[in-house]
């Protein structure tokens, strides 16, 4: 009978080594679960903001640059040549 005790011993007390690494292995499995969770939100972040980077990129590459602005030159020498002549009628007033 005493065999046989023995061997229920030994058999609790593998019972109980596997009941804590099993418990381990759980508490590992949970936290690798919650890990996965956090990456595949941050890797659903980052793909939303590719593809809002990559239609931004689309917008700007099909917007063309503006046209440039005529430059009305014409009058631009004959109003540096007024301000030129006011200048010197300035200048002349002092000297006088």
């Amino acid at each position: 009978m005493s065999e046989l005790a023995e061997r229920i011993r030994t058999a609790r007390t593998q019972v109980q080594v596997l009941q804590r690494e099993r418990a381990r292995a759980q508490a590992s499995v949970t936290s690798l679960e919650t890990e996965l969770r956090d990456r595949q939100r941050a890797a659903d972040v980052l793909q939303a903001r590719i593809a809002e980077l990559e239609r931004e990129n689309e917008v700007l590459r099909s917007v063309k640059a503006a046209p440039p602005v005529a430059v009305d030159r014409s009058g631009t020498k004959e109003r540096i040549d007024e301000l030129v002549n006011e200048i010197d009628r300035c200048l002349a007033l002092l000297n006088a």
